[in-house]
């Protein structure tokens, strides 16, 4: 519902916007039909909170930018969801990765910012990330670490240089070893690290480092997201006191000053391959180790204490311990493969691990599996940005909780290029947003295999939701597209919202699996988003999936293209909205089948807005209940102006289910070029709650932007 000035507003534009001879309004569509049906059109669809809707939870901080806008405008949800997509096709391209923009920034750096910086904090833009380091001697960028830092790289007493500990003489002996160029390109990398290192540490300086270590400590953030068990008043704290703007500019520089430095040192290895095979450089400055190992098969332990930047120049490396990981003391970890098949093991806060600063992992290529067994792995950011970016090959990913594209307060970033990859997770990943943070798993291209694992035994996260004995318990996943707040309004009433989970694939015949909270879901104002952009998909899970939500949410989903299969096993998916939700399901082509035997399919329960939309193709429904898509269940409460609070009587809500072309088969229930919807005069239809249903011929335009509320 609009504010009483929304309206006048809006009936002021619209007079003067006709006198002036304004274009007329697109043609009509689909959606314009079968909400007219109702006597609705685009504009009625959506809500804004009152300040007098006592009982809404009006005071939850930390939302994203996108999420009021989206709840009062929802068929602009799926452009917003296909910009990503475009993002990922266009920037994640590897043809592009060699190719510098007119400012300096490149494609690789643009993705970064474009799916994950500027999903959470708006005020940077991608033009560059003006990186300012000549080339250098790899020993004098190194010394240059120590100035930084306010230590001596030479030690004097009694007029006597002290034979130990020595740190230039044997610096510039390693790097002796290595051709001018390289130590060049190499000292450059160094050099804009160091910068980047400022940056970071700049972000907190007014944070004292004992509420740093207190959310490095908490680990278990997912757990935490829900039903708000352990409240950590340190999260409140460093939320409202560090400079994110200072720490997003060190992840641009991060993430270009690799770049930049694959582009120049690919080449220069592989010239120089058979004399570098058993070159290694390792050193520990002040702010960690530096690491740097030749084009052999090299076996490395980076430990819990981890690197400050590690160059693998080729070979078939095995690497443990905490790659690419930063902390509240060490702001930056990077690290560089240029190539070979790699194994990477660890632990927690490792692979891409930004945790109190920034972690970025750049493989430029191989068949590399990826293991982690704990948590904030594999593109996590907390208070920070984690990204783990493969460039190449066919690839196994495997964490546990909180990693491959995870946020809180945060970014996490997982970005795969190219090849048939496999992910697995327990819960909390696969592009998982948590609280006020930002998680994008993003494929290029492949046949890839996304498994939310859905046994409990195994992730120890057993699901409250039951279904007596028709489903099997399953795990709560929050994972392939999900986002969740800390709901405290039944606890401590320390409420976080939700950020934005994404899981974006480009191409490829994709199989997504996930037991409960999963493939465009969300929770307590977090949005929660599944895009795929060609193939035939199967999507497969239990609970709350394929663009659903509960409590003040969005969940999305859209599909360009391909023979589709989706199926809830057990209830409350596939467009499915509870209390205030905003669930979209947009399926662009391809002949889909959608099955959830124990619920209406596009059912709109608790004043939410419940969209399916597919646009073509021979189509098979099979929905619960009432055996047709499309539904708004009644509660007498919508009717009721004289309780505690009238919120529940105020907006327009919808479960609106539109086919636009093809022969399609609903079932016993019929429904092929038919509408349906609540009769008039109901009391459904008396509180605007509308279930609607359409199988037209007719096109559906999911471009056009709602325009009512602006």
């Amino acid at each position: 519902m609009k504010h009483a000035c929304t309206a006048v507003a809006v009936l002021v534009f619209a007079a003067t916007a006709g006198a002036q001879d304004a274009p007329p309004d697109p043609p009509a569509d689909a959606i314009d039909v079968a909400l007219t049906l109702q006597g609705l059109a685009r504009r009625d669809v959506g809500w804004q909170a009152r300040g007098t809707w006592e009982g809404y939870p009006c005071d939850i901080p930390y939302k994203l930018r996108h999420f009021d806008d989206l709840l009062a405008e929802p068929f602009a949800t799926a452009p917003w969801v296909r910009a990503m997509g475009t993002t990922v096709r266009e920037q994640l391209d590897p043809a592009k990765l060699a190719e510098k923009g007119v400012r300096g920034s490149g494609s690789l750096l643009r993705a970064v910012h474009a799916l994950g910086i500027n999903r959470r904090y708006g005020a940077m833009r991608a033009y560059s990330a003006n990186l300012t380091a000549a080339p250098q001697p790899l020993d004098r960028a190194i010394l240059d670490i120590y100035r930084a830092a306010g230590r001596p790289s030479k030690y004097v007493t009694f007029g006597t240089e002290s034979p130990y500990p020595l740190v230039e003489q044997p610096l510039a002996e390693a790097a002796a070893k290595l051709p001018k160029e390289m130590s060049e390109a190499l000292g450059q990398l160094v050099a804009n690290l160091t910068e980047a290192r400022r940056w970071a540490d700049l972000a907190w300086r007014n944070v004292p480092l004992e509420k740093r270590a207190a959310v490095a400590r908490r680990l278990d953030l997912g757990a935490e997201e829900v039903d708000a068990i352990d409240y950590e008043p340190a999260v409140d704290d460093v939320a409202r006191t560090w400079d994110e703007a200072s720490l997003w500019y060190a992840a641009m520089k991060t993430v270009e000053s690799l770049d930049a430095a694959r582009v120049a040192l690919t080449p220069l290895a592989a010239q120089h391959a058979e004399a570098l095979r058993e070159f290694r450089l390792d050193h520990t400055t002040p702010w960690g180790r530096i690491l740097v190992t030749g084009t052999g098969d090299d076996t490395v332990d980076a430990g819990d204490a981890g690197a400050f930047l590690i160059v693998d120049l080729g070979g078939d490396d095995r690497w443990s311990g905490r790659v690419a990981s930063s902390d509240p003391e060490r702001t930056i970890g990077a690290m560089l493969d240029l190539g070979g098949n790699d194994m990477y093991r660890g632990t927690d806060r490792t692979q891409g691990s930004g945790v109190c600063g920034v972690g970025v992992l750049i493989d430029a290529g191989g068949v590399d599996p990826y293991l982690a067994v704990g948590s904030l792995s594999q593109g996590a950011g907390q208070f920070g940005l984690g990204a783990l970016i493969d460039m190449g090959g066919d690839d196994a990913y495997a964490t546990r909780w909180s990693g491959q594209g995870c946020g809180f307060f945060g970014v996490g970033l997982l970005f795969d290029l190219a090849g048939d990859d496999a992910y697995e997770v327990f819960s909390d990943g696969q592009g998982f947003g948590g609280s006020a943070g930002v998680g994008v798993l993003a494929d290029r291209s492949g046949n890839d295999r996304y498994l939310a694992v859905v046994d409990p035994a195994q992730t120890q996260r057993p699901s409250y939701h039951r279904l007596g004995d028709q489903v099997p318990i399953v795990s709560v996943s929050n994972a392939q597209g999900c986002s969740m707040g800390r709901r405290g309004d039944g606890a401590d009433g320390h409420s976080w919202a939700g950020g934005l989970g994404a899981i974006l694939d480009a191409e490829g015949n994709d199989t997504y699996t996930a037991a409960n909270w999963a493939q465009g879901t969300g929770y307590w104002f977090g949005t929660g988003v599944q895009w795929d952009g060609a193939g035939n998909d199967t999507y497969d899970a239990y609970w709350w999936c394929s663009a659903s939500g509960a409590h003040f949410c969005i969940g999305a989903q859209v599909d360009e293209a391909g023979d589709d299969r989706r199926v809830c096993r057990a209830t409350n998916g596939i467009a499915f909205g509870h209390d205030f939700t905003l669930a979209v399901l947009a399926d662009l082509g391809g002949n889909d089948r959608y099955e959830c035997p124990n619920d209406v399919i596009a059912r709109s329960i608790n004043r939410s807005v419940a969209l399916l939309l597919d646009v073509s193709g021979d189509d098979a429904y099979r929905s619960g209940e009432k055996g047709r898509p499309g539904s708004a269940t009644f509660d007498a409460k919508m009717l009721d102006r004289r309780a505690a609070s009238v919120y529940w009587t105020e907006p327009t809500s919808v479960g609106l289910f539109v086919d636009g072309g093809g022969t399609d088969d609903y079932g016993p229930a019929g429904g092929d070029g038919t509408s349906w919807g609540d009769p008039v005069g109901s009391e459904n239809v008396r509180a605007r709650n509308f279930g609607i249903g359409l199988d037209t011929g007719l096109r559906i335009d999911v471009d056009r932007v709602q325009g009512g509320k602006r």
